[in-house]
């Protein structure tokens, strides 16, 4: 069963790690959802504590996240297979706060602000991580690493999260980022192709088209949000994810999406290497834990990579709902991609491949 992170006080979590009454300092970040965190020090160790609630987190509220489903990840700390790790040390209730402690990853995550002039992550990196996450994709989650009672974040939710009409709806609450998601749209409609421009609007208000194409796909556990600036390179070759709040089950497509279009200017390759790669790392995880033919892994894999083209369409269509506003954004104010193209050239490329991909799956 799981456990639930509102059953144990915050001090008790502290103490169990050396950390009661140690001071807590602010600790600044560029993140978006509301969160705060401060960074305790012991023994030159280094300590982040993240508080956050249902009232202060406006992604929570917008996937009806009641169940704080970071929380219940850093609670039950899930045993993934290796390299995959979430490094939380612990959850525990804050008042009404929900508060994760895990050490101070700063020189471990991948840098997600650089200066314009220098490059984005180097080739063996990204084969790095898009191992682990094929690693990630293809292990069962189960009771021993998160119970089927796991609050999931709804696919229809994740989808629609940074769309035009829900940033309309962040903007009526007075959310700041509700007037920079409106922003990209307006780019967006100003730059891009008719034919892509009336596929997004469509799907932003009816989306049911594609949640049935992601439903005849098989599913498998998501990280949800695997910017790049979630990920940490750890010793020994291990990869630590953090950030879960939108951990979901659906087909790899949905991961696939938002990584290639969230991590544009980081990449080294265009999105179909990328994708290239991941299935490198999906055949040898399928190879690593077929335990015969009838693997559970293996079968996993097979029936994902059976529907490949089908997920590979999907990927571009999901991408540019997700991140339109963005790529607009991008095209607009002249922004390159990581492997050098223009924005301009990056935001025509993906409104072609999403447009040719809902004529064959929508």
């Amino acid at each position: 069963m799981l456990r639930p992170w509102q059953d144990r006080p915050l001090a008790d979590l502290l103490a169990e790690h050396g950390l009661a009454g140690v001071p807590e300092r602010i600790f600044p970040n560029d993140g978006w959802s509301g969160a705060t965190l401060t960074v305790l020090e012991r023994d030159r160790q280094r300590f982040v504590l993240k508080r956050t609630s249902w009232a202060a987190d406006w992604i929570a509220r917008a996937t009806d996240d009641r169940d704080l489903r970071e929380g219940c990840v850093a609670a039950n700390r899930p045993r993934f297979w290796m390299p995959v790790v979430a490094p939380y040390l612990g959850a525990a209730a804050d008042g009404e706060s929900l508060a994760i402690l895990m050490p101070d990853l700063s020189r471990e995550l991948i840098a997600w602000e650089r200066p314009a002039h220098e490059p984005g992550i180097d080739v063996e990196t990204l084969s790095r991580v898009l191992d682990a996450v094929a690693c990630l994709h293809f292990q069962p989650w189960r009771p021993g690493t998160i119970h089927d009672v796991f609050p999931w974040c709804a696919v229809r939710q994740r989808l629609l999260l940074l769309s035009r009409p829900s940033a309309e709806r962040y903007r009526s609450e007075g959310l700041a980022v509700g007037e920079r998601f409106l922003a990209g749209w307006d780019a967006f409609d100003r730059l891009a192709p008719p034919a892509a421009r009336d596929l997004v609007e469509r799907l932003a208000d009816e989306p049911e088209p594609l949640l049935g194409a992601v439903e005849r796909l098989p599913r498998v556990g998501l990280h949800g949000d695997l910017k790049l600036a979630n990920v940490a390179l750890l010793r020994d070759g291990v990869v630590g994810l953090i950030d879960w709040q939108l951990v979901t089950l659906a087909p790899v497509a949905v991961e696939l999406g938002w990584f290639l279009v969230s991590n544009t200017p980081l990449l080294p390759e265009p999105p179909d290497q990328v994708l290239e790669r991941y299935l490198v790392g999906a055949r040898w995880h399928a190879n690593r834990w077929s335990g015969g033919v009838d693997g559970p892994a293996r079968r996993t894999v097979d029936s994902v990579l059976g529907n490949w083209d089908a997920q590979v369409d999907l990927t571009w269509i999901v991408g540019l709902l997700l991140r339109g506003w963005r790529k607009g954004l991008d095209a607009e104010s002249g922004t390159a991609t990581g492997w050098g193209t223009t924005g301009a050239d990056d935001l025509a490329w993906w409104c072609r491949r999403a447009v040719e991909a809902a004529d064959r799956r929508l």
